[in-house]
């Protein structure tokens, strides 16, 4: 959104996951090295930990891992928070957004997120207005009803 207005750029507009924000990271589904999603959503947090330690973990366990302190696990928590607040960072500076909402899997993790990212992202700014760090409300359904509401559309329904 834009004043207010949705902006989609002719559908190449507000792919932020697909902002580097370390060129030399893992390969994204894009093809790229080092995009955000590649380092900081859910599945991306999953794999970094079974390459960090060669143990399978589902997304959703890391959080009892985290909460145990396994080391691995905050380390790949603490790339993923970087890696946000790295992408937030120029977000910030080139739209000045009020709010920057969460959403996919990690939406799920509420404060054990948005805390450490609050604080990390702030640090990154000087000047620049801080947005305010929500959690998408429709958690990792928002992509999906969204294009469902847009299929919807299209059709004149």
């Amino acid at each position: 959104m834009l004043d207010g207005r949705p902006y989609s750029g002719h559908g190449y507009a507000g792919e932020i996951g697909h902002m580097i924000v370390d060129p030399d990271g893992p390969v994204c589904g894009c093809g790229a090295h080092g995009c955000m999603e590649a380092l900081a959503s859910a599945a991306a947090i999953a794999s970094g930990y079974e390459r960090r330690t060669g143990r399978p973990v589902e997304a959703h366990a890391l959080r009892e891992l985290l909460d145990a302190g396994d080391p691995d696990a905050l380390a790949v928590w603490q790339i993923a928070i970087d890696a946000l607040a790295t992408g937030l960072a120029a977000y910030a500076t080139l739209l000045a957004p009020e709010l920057v909402v969460i959403g996919g899997g990690l939406a799920e993790a509420g404060d054990i997120l948005l805390s450490p990212l609050a604080r990390e992202l702030d640090a990154r700014l000087t000047f620049q207005r801080r947005p305010r760090l929500v959690a998408a409300e429709l958690g990792d359904q928002a992509g999906a009803l969204g294009a469902a509401l847009l299929a919807w559309r299209l059709a004149g329904t």
